[in-house]
């Protein structure tokens, strides 16, 4: 099965973690963006602002990479104001058309274990179906690292 670990990352964590998981299972890995510099406090303000109000439209994935060929593909990104970052939400809908059959989210935050549940649900009316599992990685004061390995491993 050929996969793809895609990711946005503001601060390389969620970086960290997809290419974790993607040297576990044997995957690519690749990252998608909006072209802003979204780095230090006023990229963070920036980034809350632009989720809140659903703001980006523009995105596109670094390098030659065709969804197409991939028959799995794992989707990384922050969480900025209690839900999924507004760049991810622009992949989902430019892209779902062309997204393989199996798609999976990750998704990292700073806070405590959340119910991201009705988030998951708007992230798979964008997607047009049910995505194929999901799981949520804290960042902060927790290993995060063997967070993704349990995850990798469910999906070896």
């Amino acid at each position: 099965m050929k996969t793809l670990c895609l990711y946005y990352t503001r601060t390389n964590k969620t970086k960290e973690i997809m290419e974790n998981i993607a040297k576990i299972i044997g995957a690519d890995v690749a990252e998608y963006t909006d072209g802003k510099d979204r780095s230090g406090f006023l990229g963070y303000v920036g980034a809350c602002f632009a989720t809140v109000n659903n703001s980006i439209s523009i995105v596109s994935i670094k390098g030659e990479i065709n969804l197409k060929e991939y028959d799995r593909l794992i989707i990384g990104m922050p969480v900025w104001v209690e839900g999924p970052c507004a760049i991810g939400r622009a992949l989902i809908k430019k892209y779902s058309g062309v997204m393989p059959s199996e798609v999976y989210y990750v998704v990292t935050h700073m806070g405590a274990k959340h119910d991201y549940a009705a988030k998951i649900k708007a992230m798979d009316k964008l997607l047009g179906r049910p995505s194929a599992g999901q799981v949520s990685i804290r960042t902060k004061e927790n290993d995060y690292i063997k967070e993704s390995a349990v995850f990798a491993e469910r999906l070896v």
